[in-house]
């Protein structure tokens, strides 16, 4: 299996299976979103150079996951800023490591953009993100449901690593 990356700018016919995705999996904490809400929200990360943007994994050629930036992931802590969101695979290509791929190639697109710190929220994959060298900020509480903010300094110009010391709680 090769998998290469792309903007979702350049396959935005992938949107609605996209967005189809994003409800299957995320429809029990959003309920208040349908489809056709998640299609838009896509569809404006369908560009690039900025925040937001959305890049997309591909395998043989097909769009088989995707990971964006964007200004704010959860309304309690839109203080910080930018985050990682919306990190889909679908169904038969999880647990081979796209996921992962895709998160580092957003920490990279993060970079490129000068970001210096990126946010994520997650509810129950703090040991995968451990490992892509994310750290802990905070608990926090998401559609009544218990989760962690996470941080992670984006490597500077010269590959530079975050260490704990690096992270300030804001």
């Amino acid at each position: 299996m090769t998998l290469r990356f792309a903007y979702l700018d350049e396959h935005t016919d992938a949107i609605p299976m996209l967005a189809q995705w994003h409800h299957d999996e995320w429809q029990p904490v959003t309920p208040e979103l349908s489809v056709a809400d998640r299609i838009a929200g896509f569809t404006a990360r369908a560009r690039r150079g900025s925040v937001p943007t959305a890049i997309v994994g591909l395998v043989d050629d097909q769009v088989v996951g995707m990971a964006c930036l964007i200004d704010c992931d959860i309304p309690s802590h839109c203080h910080l800023t930018p985050w990682l969101a919306t990190v889909l695979v679908s169904p038969q290509h999880r647990r081979r490591g796209i996921g992962s791929a895709l998160c580092l190639r957003a920490v990279e697109e993060a970079r490129l953009l000068d970001v210096a710190k990126l946010y994520l929220f997650t509810f129950d994959k703090q040991s995968l993100y451990a490992r892509l060298q994310w750290l802990s900020l905070e608990d926090a509480i998401y559609a009544g449901r218990p989760g962690t903010v996470m941080v992670r300094i984006c490597p500077g110009p010269h590959g530079e690593r975050a260490t704990a010391a690096d992270v300030v709680v804001v």
